[in-house]
């Protein structure tokens, strides 16, 4: 009878691959945390969660941290996502009143801004798939434009 802990044994991979996305979890968490202390000692009008976004994709865009960095992580918490609205419900059963007073104007500020957001993004695809479209059919163009030209002979 073996005496070796059988998640450490049997599976090593699936093992190292939970603590590695345990520590992704951290890192992600250390840079909200740091954010958030960053926001509050300096009275910043944003949140740490937006500082915390900010840093995250200026390590990004300047190459210090790769995404590999935090993938496995990162996959962790969207699928984990929904745990992130219980605090919402609870303060939506909290603020019953509230909801009945000013239920209308919250809906239709939550309506508007969800609709303004829809629209937005689909108006910038279209417009970003039109001008992909626009200058692959330059390249095209002009690709074509360099090759000879064959006259009816050449092609008999």
């Amino acid at each position: 009878m073996s005496t070796s802990l059988p998640i450490l044994s049997s599976k090593p991979k699936a093992a190292w691959r939970g603590l590695q996305t345990l520590g992704q979890v951290l890192f992600l968490v250390l840079i909200w945390a740091l954010a958030d202390r960053i926001a509050t000692l300096a009275h910043l009008p944003i949140s740490g969660g937006i500082l915390g976004l900010l840093i995250l994709v200026a390590l990004l865009l300047s190459g210090v941290v790769k995404p590999a960095l935090f993938e496995q992580g990162g996959e962790l918490l969207l699928a984990n996502m929904l745990l992130y609205f219980i605090p919402l419900v609870v303060s939506v059963v909290q603020y019953t009143s509230l909801f009945e007073s000013e239920g209308l104007k919250l809906l239709v500020a939550i309506g508007v801004g969800f609709t303004s957001v829809l629209v937005t993004t689909a108006l910038t695809v279209e417009w970003l798939c039109a001008w992909t479209r626009k200058r692959h059919l330059q390249r095209l163009t002009q690709q074509r434009s360099k090759r000879p030209v064959l006259t009816k002979q050449e092609l008999v």
